[in-house]
């Protein structure tokens, strides 16, 4: 007999249990290129997805300092499901403003979410 960690319906159910504990909704945007007739181009934000269910938490604040400046960060992480597409450098607009994508983490086996790090814009 072999017994397997995960077995037949188990990592349904997990994805599907994980979906329900993303309290959020956010609308993923993508960049695109809009010629501007002179040979160069404008960059433009648009919803590649919408009302998309999601967890945004705050991971914490970071400082630097560079040039006689200082910088303060406020670092986020964003859980989506499993099958969400999102791609580092999107946008995520979320009802406390706008993030831009860091890094996002889907390699894992038996994938229940992706996670990405996120900061705000």
């Amino acid at each position: 007999m072999v017994n397997k960690l995960v077995q037949g319906n188990d990592l349904v159910y997990m994805r599907q249990e994980t979906r329900q504990a993303m309290p959020d909704v956010v609308d993923i945007q993508r960049k695109s290129l809009v010629s501007d007739k002179q040979g160069g181009y404008t960059e433009g934000w648009a919803n590649a997805y919408q009302n998309i269910a999601a967890r945004l938490a705050s991971k914490g604040v970071s400082e630097s300092v560079a040039e006689n400046r200082r910088d303060v960060q406020a670092d986020f992480t964003l859980a989506v499901p499993y099958d969400q597409s999102i791609l580092q450098a999107d946008r995520v607009v979320h009802t406390s403003g706008t993030y831009e994508v860091q890094s996002v983490d889907a390699g894992k086996s038996w994938i229940t979410s992706k996670l990405c790090q996120m900061r705000r814009l």
